[in-house]
């Protein structure tokens, strides 16, 4: 069963398969859950508290839930959930884990940058409190990303990859939002 969840992850992740081929099995909710929360929970580590990271964790795997369930849901599509639900988790989690070292290579800069506004009007010094390889190299996995969800969505919902593109947009948007309010609120809860 692991190497049929590797293959078809792999297969997703190259493009080359869709939700459909990642094996139906509602057993494997809860490990998928479990392997994306941690990725999200070690890549917001470096930038969060320990509270805001195991926040950032759940509330990012309960939106995505709630989210695919919403979109297929809209689309009479509800029993696709699993195996939809399955390849966002596997993909996700594995370009998260890909995104961790460059997000720990970078919070140093950010805690600086958050620290000292003023830098954000200095091009200048910018370039060299920002490491741009490592920025540019997390842009690229974070748009990798977006458009694996996207080809997920597009598949799953039988639509075209433009309506998949927005639907996977409109997802990840939707994720920020949420999951940033969640981690504010649970960070701004600890720190009183």
């Amino acid at each position: 069963m692991l190497a049929s969840i590797v293959n078809a992850t792999l297969r997703i992740l190259t493009f080359r398969a869709g939700p459909q081929d990642f094996p139906y099995d509602p057993k494997l909710t809860a490990p998928l859950v479990l392997l994306a929360a941690l990725a999200t929970g070690l890549q917001a580590m470096p930038l969060l508290p320990f509270a805001g990271a195991v926040a950032a964790a759940i509330a990012t795997v309960a939106a995505l839930a709630m989210a695919t369930r919403f979109v297929l849901r809209m689309r009479q599509l509800d029993a696709r959930f699993h195996q939809t639900f399955a390849a966002l988790l596997a993909t996700n989690a594995v370009l998260t884990l890909l995104i961790v070292p460059f997000a720990s290579q970078l919070a140093p800069a950010l805690h600086e940058i958050s620290a000292n506004p003023a830098l954000i009007e200095h091009p200048e010094q910018m370039k060299a409190t920002l490491p741009l390889g490592v920025t540019f190299l997390m842009l690229l996995l974070s748009f990798w990303s977006l458009l694996v969800n996207a080809s997920i969505f597009r598949h799953a919902l039988n639509a075209t990859y433009f309506v998949g593109l927005m639907i996977a947009f409109g997802v990840a948007l939707t994720l920020q939002v949420f999951v940033n309010v969640i981690v504010s609120l649970v960070v701004g809860t600890s720190a009183t």
